[in-house]
């Protein structure tokens, strides 16, 4: 209702509020939703329908919205940035846009579940202990990093060995005398230090006059990331290791031309050559460049986790890479002697903790030499 009066000859509306009595008391203290504008002017909030005294912002531009379920008391609400297509809040991502939330996840080496592989070195010796942690997250999401496993014998504190986290400085392996002989779960903060995708955690040798010797097992990355799911931990094959062997026919070949398979001399071999040597390849596939370069991959599914012996037979001749055949197993490379004699002779690589799917690969692209590879044996210890 609206009542008209004059002032020196001016006409001016004045609005009249009507109010409604709640539980019809009729004593005036409380409105009903009859007294809230459906229209608001500018300046005027639309939570409490009286202007901006209540602090919140009204502008078009870079305004600040907050918008909940109606009867909440903020639980499940997202502000929205406007001109910016950017959402804040409880909203976990996805459908708004907003950052994922931070959560703690747990990623697992490849070999996590075998046994625990073992450093017994002089001191100053370069050989590690090699650890493969696939899956990471771009470090960008990464608030919080912790390398766990489990050391055996860590016992010389300040010199028991190094750990390297994918090629960076390396951080001094915890040790206590109090852990001689005994296992000892292990922790150490390596924020910063992660890269996206695998992961690679070495340990080395001390600095002890006596050498070093400690086991490790069970390495894993703990993160506190912003990521939409944690990862599940990878099956592995179940069961007792058993031993497998794959030949030459088996590999598969890096510059297959310019390799020999000879199928005509026991059980054959394969080698890497330039000569005239056409009518020795069983495969007709020779046809050299006159380097002698190309690899040689034997891949190994399912392999139960184990410690286990690789051995290697090979045609060996006087005339074969003098610095020796360079093998790679499960991205750990050593060179093997084949100059000496004249026959099939069986070499043994080593040892190593293997689990899942596994390559060894014959590298014989580092040399313009002749290597030579007849089979690859795993055996478990």
């Amino acid at each position: 209702m609206r009542y008209r009066a004059r002032v020196r000859g001016l006409s001016i509306l004045f609005p009249v509020l009507v109010f409604a009595c709640a539980d019809g008391a009729g004593d005036g203290s409380s409105l009903s939703q009859a007294s809230v504008p459906t229209t608001l002017s500018a300046g005027e909030s639309a939570a409490t329908g009286v202007g901006s005294s209540s602090g919140e912002l009204a502008s078009t531009s870079g305004a600040v919205t907050t918008t909940s379920e109606p009867g909440s008391t903020g639980s499940g609400s997202t502000t929205a940035v406007e001109g910016t297509g950017e959402s804040t809040g409880s909203d976990p991502g996805g459908s708004t846009g907003a950052a994922l939330p931070s959560k703690s996840c747990n990623y697992e080496s490849t070999t996590y579940a075998a046994a625990p592989q073992e450093l017994m070195v002089a001191k100053g010796s370069p050989k590690q202990l090699l650890f493969t942690v696939p899956g990471l997250p771009d470090p960008g999401l990464v608030s919080a990093a912790t390398l766990r496993f489990v050391s055996y014998d860590s016992d010389h504190p300040g010199e028991e060995g190094v750990i390297v986290v994918n090629g960076g400085a390396p951080i001094d392996l915890p040790a206590e005398l109090a852990w001689t002989n005994l296992d000892h779960e292990t922790a150490v903060v390596i924020t910063d230090r992660t890269v996206a995708g695998d992961n690679t955690i070495a340990f080395g040798a001390g600095s002890a006059e006596v050498g070093t010797f400690y086991r490790i097992s069970k390495v894993a990355l703990e993160l506190e990331a912003a990521v939409a799911e944690c990862p599940a931990p990878p099956d592995m094959p179940m069961g007792p290791a058993k031993a497998v062997q794959l030949d030459f026919n088996a590999a598969t070949y890096g510059k297959r031309n310019n390799w020999v398979l000879r199928c005509d001399f026991g059980e054959g071999y394969a080698f890497t050559a330039k000569g005239d040597q056409g009518a020795l390849d069983c495969g007709k596939l020779y046809d050299p460049d006159g380097t002698r370069k190309g690899t040689a991959t034997f891949v190994f599914k399912d392999l139960v986790p184990a410690t286990y012996e690789i051995t290697i037979a090979a045609r060996h001749s006087a005339n074969r890479n003098p610095k020796g055949a360079l093998f790679v197993v499960d991205g750990e490379a050593k060179r093997v002697d084949q100059t000496k004699g004249d026959a099939i002779t069986v070499d043994t690589w080593g040892t190593k903790q293997l689990a899942g799917t596994i390559e060894v690969v014959l590298d014989s692209a580092m040399e313009s030499e002749s290597d030579s590879v007849t089979w690859v044996r795993l055996e478990p210890q």
